[in-house]
């Protein structure tokens, strides 16, 4: 019977992760339990983090999770920090070292008001970013998946290429003065400045473009000529007079049209950009029959 005892209180013993001198709990208690959690700790940024890079030496679990001394006698989970539960927590905890992420700008984000760090990133592991997005963002990667789109699903950029997470700007976008800025830093031959702007080019990409995916062509919101007849009018060359097989306009006839005065209707069947090549802007005057020079053609 003695025998019996003496070998239980081994066992108990055995299975209890032992306090490291001085009575505390070191990451290595925490493992003798919490194993699987610890094998992907060390290759963590956290876990390779060295006592001179904290503000107070300590590089343990209980530098986010608290003291874990009776958590370790008890097996009670009272008084330690555990994330996922409380948002507002995580993030105050998160920002005692994280704090040149910018608190005042997150706090302002559109994130700040319903998630916490925890809600995107894991202390103890690396999530990818790009699943990690569209948790809450399903309907943008469905677009992601459109005919034109981004090589965000193939691996050449992610979500945060364009996105900062923690900006307090509405599209928490990389660059918060204007979206052409954000574009022109991958296309930069669309900047300009041109002589011939295309002005709502030059104001938005967006005035054109849909950014995560379109079932048009080149990430455009529509197709031709659909896109263009939101702003410009379905005519060929108004303002100029022809006597005989001028396109049929609102106010008169126009420049003759080579496809004859009913040549407006046909437009549907073709594309702007067939003659207007240079969109996004132009240093060429055009070769439109108004000679005015914003055609945009070259």
């Amino acid at each position: 019977m003695t025998l019996i005892m003496a070998a239980l209180t081994l066992t108990a013993a055995a299975a209890t992760p032992a306090l490291v001198p001085g009575g505390r709990a070191d990451w290595t208690s925490c493992t003798g339990c919490h194993e699987e959690v610890g094998a992907s700790f060390v290759h963590n940024v956290h876990g390779r983090i060295r006592a001179f890079e904290t503000r107070d030496g300590s590089t343990g679990c209980a530098t986010c999770h608290g003291d874990a001394t009776a958590h370790l006698e008890s097996g009670e989970t009272t008084g330690l920090r555990l994330f996922g539960r409380d948002p507002e927590a995580d993030t105050a905890a998160c920002l005692t070292c994280h704090s040149a992420h910018g608190a005042s700008e997150w706090s302002a984000s559109a994130h700040a008001t319903e998630l916490g760090c925890s809600s995107c990133h894991s202390v103890h592991t690396r999530r990818a970013p790009g699943s990690t997005c569209a948790t809450c963002h399903a309907d943008v990667q469905a677009l992601m998946r459109a005919p034109s789109h981004h090589p965000v699903v193939e691996g050449k950029m992610s979500c945060a290429s364009c996105h900062d997470v923690h900006a307090a700007n509405p599209g928490a976008l990389r660059t918060a003065e204007r979206t052409n800025e954000l574009c022109t830093s991958c296309h930069p031959s669309q900047e300009g400045p041109f002589i011939f702007e295309h002005a709502p080019v030059a104001e938005d990409c967006l005035s054109c473009h849909q950014p995560h995916g379109s079932t048009a062509n080149n990430l455009l919101a529509a197709n031709e000529p659909f896109l263009c007849l939101q702003c410009h009018e379905l005519h060929f060359h108004t303002g100029f007079k022809a006597e005989e097989g001028g396109t049929r306009v609102i106010g008169g006839q126009s420049y003759p049209n080579v496809m004859g005065a009913d040549g407006n209707q046909r437009a549907f069947g073709t594309r702007c950009t067939q003659c207007h090549i240079a969109v996004h802007g132009s240093d060429l005057p055009s070769q439109t029959v108004t000679g005015r020079g914003n055609g945009l053609v070259r």
